[in-house]
Parts: structure tokens; sequence; C-alpha cells
């Protein structure tokens, strides 16, 4: 329960973070499923919006399904700098989530880029940043989980093995519905007509290509993305780990409700961890807790935790953008 909305709210919002239905009429579809008004859930929708609650509604993508390159990288930040230089991580729109934490190693951040070459650039240029003492990139190469919904009590586990590359080739259309559907989508009894008017493109023509995403992975989901702070989530840690036994305490993390984001990522010559684990609570007390608790499912592990201190950036990727050559800044 998310004890910080009213019971309407907190109603809507565990029905409307994933399996958003994909039809003509996926809100009367959603209102058939749960006992509810079409209009309730619209306008209940629109007011967590408002508040700030919901930060975007609409699909989330699979970079690597549209071809990009992500990774995590952390730097060691003179704290004197750290306001300048997250400034400066404001204008580069690969950059999509940056935060704070506690730590020697203080900023960590997200790169979602078209191609190695822009992403490694993006990662030099912080590097030379003045007050940066050292910086790492941290790619992925197991993923166990990638959830984040809160407040929903049933589990859903996305896996997938070390990225080989291969994509499919999207044609320009389907880049410019991609580049429709990456805004929010509009929160009305038709939305994707609405998406359909905007392509002067068919109905049916845009649902059906939604549809083959969602079943093939290059949608992970379609629904609400919180400001989890906002939602009463405000203990949040990145934990890493590393031991003998990274994959099986990878799938015992995955299986936990707290748990929105685990990976195997490759280890740094000054940074051995190998497994990162997103933990959410609603207090500090909470994420001891549920701390603890993983270290039982990670017997002889080393752990260190990275409290999130401030959240510098957090925005959905913009695909399909780029412009000849890294020109971000």
């Amino acid at each position: 329960m998310i004890d910080t909305i009213d019971q309407d709210h907190n109603d809507i919002l565990k029905i409307v973070q994933t399996g958003f239905p994909v039809t003509e009429r996926p809100f009367l579809a959603l209102a058939d499923r749960y006992g509810m008004s079409e209009q309730r859930i619209i306008e209940s929708l629109k007011n967590l919006i408002a508040e700030n609650i919901v930060r975007t509604f609409g699909p989330v993508f699979e970079p690597r399904k549209l071809g990009y390159r992500t990774t995590l990288a952390a730097a060691e930040v003179d704290q004197d700098r750290i306001a300048e230089l997250a400034t400066f991580m404001l204008n580069i729109r690969e950059i999509t989530h940056n935060y704070l934490r506690g730590h020697d190693i203080n900023l960590w951040f997200t790169v979602t880029a078209f191609n190695d070459r822009i992403r490694d650039d993006i990662i030099r240029s912080i590097g030379k940043f003045p007050g940066v003492a050292r910086i790492m990139n941290l790619p992925m190469v197991t993923v166990y989980k990638i959830r984040a919904v809160f407040g929903v009590d049933e589990t859903s586990v996305h896996t997938a093995a070390q990225d080989n590359g291969i994509h499919e080739e999207l044609s320009e259309t389907e880049r410019e519905l991609i580049r429709t559907l990456q805004d929010s989508l509009p929160v009305v009894e038709r939305p994707f007509k609405v998406v359909a008017e905007v392509l002067h493109a068919d109905e049916s023509n845009v649902i059906a290509r939604i549809q083959r995403w969602v079943e093939d992975g290059t949608i992970r989901r379609i629904g609400a993305r919180l400001n989890h702070r906002q939602a009463g989530y405000t203990a949040n840690a990145l934990t890493v780990w590393q031991g003998d036994s990274i994959d099986a305490w990878g799938g015992n993390f995955a299986e936990l409700s707290f748990v929105s984001h685990c990976y195997r990522r490759e280890p740094h010559e000054a940074w051995p961890y190998e497994l990162y684990a997103m933990v959410h609570a609603r207090s500090e007390g909470e994420l001891k807790k549920n701390v603890a608790l993983m270290k039982t499912l990670a017997p002889g592990a080393q752990v260190v935790l990275l409290p999130t201190q401030y959240e510098l950036k957090k925005t959905s990727m913009k695909y399909f953008l780029e412009v000849t050559g890294w020109d971000s800044l």
C-alpha cells in the first residue's frame, strides 16, 4: 500500500503501472477488468499526473531492441564540483539518470546512446571534467529484473542474456511512431487514436504495431512511471555485491518486490562488485530490514550500500533524435 496517497488514487495506481491494454478503449478494458468506471480511472490518472505522483504515462522501450547501447557509469567527484558537473550533465540527452550517492564514488549515472562511440565519448567528457578524480564504465552482462513498479503485489521478472548487438531494423514509419509514443500517452478514452491522428495513420495499424512490440519485448511495459519519492518511497539505495554465486543471488533478489532493478555488470579493476540491485523502502528502518533479508539470500557475499542522497537527473530516453556526430551539448 502506498501510504501517502488516498485510497482511490492508490487503487488506480495499482492497475495503471503495468499491463495497460493495447486496444481502442484501453481504459474501458481496465474498467471492465477491475469493476470500475472508465471515467473514474481516467480522471484519477489525470489527477495523479497533475500532482506529480505519476511522472509519465506510456510505453517503456527496451533500448537494446532499438539498437541502442546502455551502461551504468560511476565517478569520484570533489564535493565542491558536483553541482557544476550535474548542471553540465543536464544538457546531455543520453544521460537519463544521475544520482549522488553516499560513498567516495559518489556520482552514478546511466548512459543510453545510439552507438558505442557516442556512449564512450560521453563518459570520457565526464571523466575530463574538473574535479573528477576517477570514472568507471560498468556495462551490463545479465539482466535479472527490470520492474520499476511500486505497491503492486504481483512480480514480473525480466531476464536477458548479454546484448549480442542483434536487433530488428526499423522503418522510418516505425521510428516516427516511437518518437510519438515516447512522449506521454494522452489520457483520453482512445489514446491510440490520438497517436494515429498525429501520424496521419490508421488507428488499427498503430495498435497492431504496438501489440507486436509488446509481444517481442521491444516495449517492456505500458503504464504509469512514478515519482517514487512522491509516492512514499523515500529511502532508496543501490546495493552492490560480490562473491561466488552471483547468478543465484541475482535470481533470488529478482523475486523481491522491493527490488526494482537487478543486473550483473562487468567488474572494474578498482571496483570488484558484479551484482547490482536497486532497493526501495518507505523509511530508513524498512530499508535496513530489506537489505538484511537480502544478506540471508546471498550468504558469504561482500556488499556495499550506496544510499541515494540526491536525485540530480531523472528523465526518459528520447529515441531517434540524433543528428550526425555527437552534438548533444
